[in-house]
């Protein structure tokens, strides 16, 4: 597992919580001006046990949950979806998900869109995922709220299936017109 830094951030609009940073972004070009440059390159350096990994996650994620009733698990980077990150994202928000349920709301950051995950065939990889901010940063469009940048979208579960089957209509629309001719 390729894990830049676990910590306890606010990386969400209302809740505390563990954010994870996954080391490696396979976006090109990179986004310019990106937040996390330094989780960019994979390097052995940020090798980690995934179970030592869960263990700071939960220990992080217990602590607050004594303070608080719900918090976040965010999940970026990096890229959490990217070739060597995205099984190891599924099995931390499947992980705690299905251990804390309602009390955690799992956050994924991707520079990737709705269609990206549908035409990569991703969905698998972020079922467990409650809340998406997907698109990429562009600094042009900065903001000094959240999300950061104007065009990423910031959905919630029900917003994002929407948004899936929009896509799936579309390829089926295409599909069934290259089939009848």
């Amino acid at each position: 597992m390729y894990i830049n830094r676990i910590g306890t951030f606010r990386d969400h609009p209302d809740l505390y919580g563990v954010s994870v940073y996954f080391q490696g972004c396979d976006a090109e070009p990179k986004c310019f001006m990106c937040h996390n440059p330094e989780t960019w390159h994979i390097s052995e350096k940020y090798k980690r046990d995934p179970e030592k990994v869960l263990e700071i996650i939960d220990e992080k994620l217990s602590r607050l949950l004594t303070h608080f009733k719900k918090v976040s698990l965010t999940l970026l980077g990096g890229e959490p979806l990217a070739p060597h990150n995205r099984g190891e994202a599924l099995k931390i928000s499947k992980y705690f998900k299905k251990k804390y349920g309602e009390q955690i709301t799992v956050v994924l950051f991707s520079w990737r869109t709705p269609k990206d995950i549908v035409k990569e065939n991703l969905l698998k990889y972020v079922q467990y995922v409650d809340e998406f901010v997907l698109g990429r940063y562009l600094h042009k469009y900065h903001q000094n709220s959240f999300p950061a940048s104007k065009n990423q979208l910031y959905l919630n579960r029900a917003d994002f299936e929407k948004a899936v089957s929009v896509v799936k209509g579309r390829e089926l629309n295409g599909s069934s017109v290259l089939i009848r001719k």
